[in-house]
């Protein structure tokens, strides 16, 4: 997950201030559009039943490259251990940890239903942000501030603990006392509100010396749930920022479908990204109109979504 971080800034502070076209008391995103939804559901939006519907079988090379570098994968058989020079797997590498990989992208996938269906929300989108962001490797990189299945950022902490109140009180009572957070996120200083930052990305953080390939890949369940939560506060911020651009509820010019993809867009590049192209586009009717509208360092945001579209489980 990235961020612009100039322009999230900017608009995080105009969207503090507007009101909200419609209460939000409903925990699903669907709740955000702005109108009934479909029916029935386009496919990649509808929900699963049992975790045998997400099972996937796809060749992952990040995914195989880490089972072989931290040995879960024993690649001796292979030259230089299954691994190019740039830790890359080679091809034998890619055959020798096939299995292993197709274990290790199913291996959440108990968690990725359960999560969706707790909180209504499409389990097959959850599967293909984890598939994008980091092929179901649930390690930490602190050096790049991404951590976990989701690549969690700390302007992703911030969005989930400003949007899902919720979580934040969960995640505030194990870092401050209760007064502070009487304030609600909004109402912390910058040291408190970075506290809580840090406690919500080290719950993720699957970081484990003494594990085999140096992490437990058990605390990816947790990721899977603050990814959902994550990614339902994407919908909410997603709907106060279209109201701030265009004056209307998303429903009233864009398909659901298409409401999903600006909020997918949004936890990838940021809230200012996706502020500027809607105020660029007018009266944005699609999502490929939006799309064409990035300004510049906010491109990747299209190419967030094809990637998305193409691990969607059919």
């Amino acid at each position: 997950m990235r961020r612009t971080l100039i322009l999230s800034i900017l608009v995080w502070f105009c969207l503090s201030a507007a009101v909200p076209p419609l209460p939000i008391s409903s925990n699903a995103c669907s709740q955000t559009y702005g109108a009934n939804l479909p029916d029935p559901l386009p496919g990649w939006l509808q929900p699963v039943e049992q975790p045998a519907d997400l099972q996937t079988a796809q060749s992952y090379e990040l995914l195989a490259g880490h089972l072989l570098k931290g040995a879960i994968v024993d690649g001796s058989r292979c030259p230089s251990g299954g691994l190019n020079a740039d830790g890359s797997p080679n091809a034998c590498g890619l055959e020798t940890s096939r299995e292993e990989v197709f274990r290790w992208q199913n291996r959440y996938d108990a968690s990725i239903q359960a999560s969706a269906s707790e909180q209504n929300m499409p389990a097959k989108v959850l599967k293909a942000v984890i598939a994008v962001e980091s092929q179901f490797w649930p390690a930490a990189n602190w050096a790049k501030g991404e951590i976990g299945l989701g690549q969690m950022t700390e302007m992703g902490a911030d969005l989930v603990l400003a949007w899902r109140p919720d979580y934040f009180l969960a995640i505030c009572s194990q870092g401050l006392d209760k007064a502070a957070c009487a304030k609600g996120y909004g109402g912390l200083d910058l040291a408190a509100q970075r506290i809580l930052r840090g406690l919500m990305l080290k719950s993720i953080d699957a970081t484990c010396p003494t594990c085999p390939g140096g992490v437990d890949p058990t605390r990816g369940d947790q990721a899977v749930t603050v990814l959902t939560e994550s990614l339902n506060a994407s919908c909410r911020q997603s709907n106060r920022t279209f109201w701030l651009a265009t004056g209307k509820r998303p429903a009233e010019l864009l398909s659901y479908e298409d409401f999903w993809r600006l909020s997918l867009a949004n936890y990838h590049i940021g809230t200012g990204c996706i502020y500027q192209a809607l105020r660029h586009t007018g009266n944005p009717s699609s999502w490929s109109a939006i799309a064409i509208n990035f300004p510049t360092g906010c491109g990747s945001g299209a190419e967030y979504i094809r990637r998305i579209e193409e691990q969607i489980v059919p």
